[in-house]
């Protein structure tokens, strides 16, 4: 099987070769200058572990970056803004997202010469909200979340806006040719939700479906990522009409078997190597038996990818990584 058969057979519920391998999403500064130190450069690393997935970036400053602003616009203005990028267009395929996020949707597409599978990462309502008041680098998550109490009405309206330009942008990247769309959206933190289950469904759930249901109109899997622990709505995730869910977040308090049971059988899991708990504080051997007990209940219990939990440290030593994905490798074959 190529990596791409791999991979989709994989999210459609099917048994491939092999459990299929990703890192997921880019790479820290410090992680890759040491990866292109030993290996020339990521896309070496990736071939001399199998990795099968690489991912590309839409934009997510539908108004703009901060620094292109003179001010910060408060709800009111940004409601009554038109957004400075238009996501139908063909031009929005070039654009970066940031030097970490290093590749463009028309660069990740370039990989389908090498027969791979080309995830395209958009951004859900609640994360692009949060970029909305981005300052000095940090996503302004605290303003999201007093708008949401504060300005219930104008904030759904923004919801609903933010989720049209990304269901916009991702028939962009689908008709260029992406195989999976990511979508990304952080709704956890250790051990609940950063709002109330009930919030979501009435906030979030309205406007992130407007994103789903355009995307499978094409027959395209979607992925949901979201950081922390998002149990409370595990039963809307799979309403949502999703495939996969990553990371499943353990040292947030997830649970694979919980996850499993509500997502269904039939869901996908990308995850299993938590960036948390395990590669930044575990040794080699360590990482080796902790990669077997995750493959232990995940590898037979439904469709697996095995990845990262998110963007590897940069206080993982490399060794660690290695010794992770080379007993992934030993163990992926079915």
């Amino acid at each position: 099987m190529t990596s791409r058969e791999r991979v989709l057979h994989t999210i459609a519920g099917k048994q491939a070769d092999r459990v299929p391998l990703n890192v997921f999403a880019g790479w820290n500064p410090g992680v890759r200058k040491r990866v292109n130190e030993k290996y020339g450069d990521v896309d070496a690393f990736c071939r001399q572990f199998n990795i099968d997935i690489v991912t590309g970036f839409l934009p997510r400053f539908p108004f703009g970056r901060p620094e292109e602003r003179s001010e910060q616009p408060d709800l009111e203005h940004y409601l009554e803004m038109q957004p400075v990028i238009d996501p139908a267009s063909s031009e929005i395929l070039d654009m970066y997202c940031d030097g970490d996020l290093f590749h463009s949707v028309t660069d990740g597409l370039e990989y389908h010469q090498q027969d791979m599978p080309v995830f395209i990462n958009v951004w859900g309502v609640f994360e692009l909200s949060q970029f909305l008041w981005e300052k000095d680098g940090m996503p302004g998550t605290e303003e999201a979340l007093i708008n949401m109490i504060a300005e219930k009405e104008k904030m759904q309206k923004m919801f609903y806006r933010l989720a049209e330009w990304t269901a916009a942008a991702a028939e962009s990247a689908i008709r260029a040719g992406a195989d999976v769309i990511e979508l990304s959206d952080d709704w956890g933190q250790q051990n609940t939700m950063l709002f109330s289950p009930q919030m979501w469904w009435e906030m979030i759930y309205p406007a992130e479906k407007i994103v789903v249901d355009t995307i499978k109109k094409y027959d395209v899997p979607v992925l949901l990522h979201s950081d922390g622990d998002v149990s409370l709505v595990l039963d809307g995730i799979k309403q949502l009409g999703v495939n996969a869910l990553h990371p499943v977040q353990e040292s947030a308090g997830m649970s694979f078997e919980k996850t499993r049971q509500v997502f269904g059988k039939e869901g996908c899991i990308m995850g299993g190597l938590d960036t948390v708990t395990a590669l930044s504080q575990m040794n080699t051997e360590e990482i080796r038996s902790e990669v077997k007990r995750v493959f232990g209940q995940l590898k037979h219990s439904g469709p697996f990818i095995f990845a990262g939990s998110h963007m590897f440290q940069d206080d993982t030593p490399l060794e660690v990584i290695e010794a992770a994905y080379e007993t992934a490798n030993e163990l992926a074959p079915f």
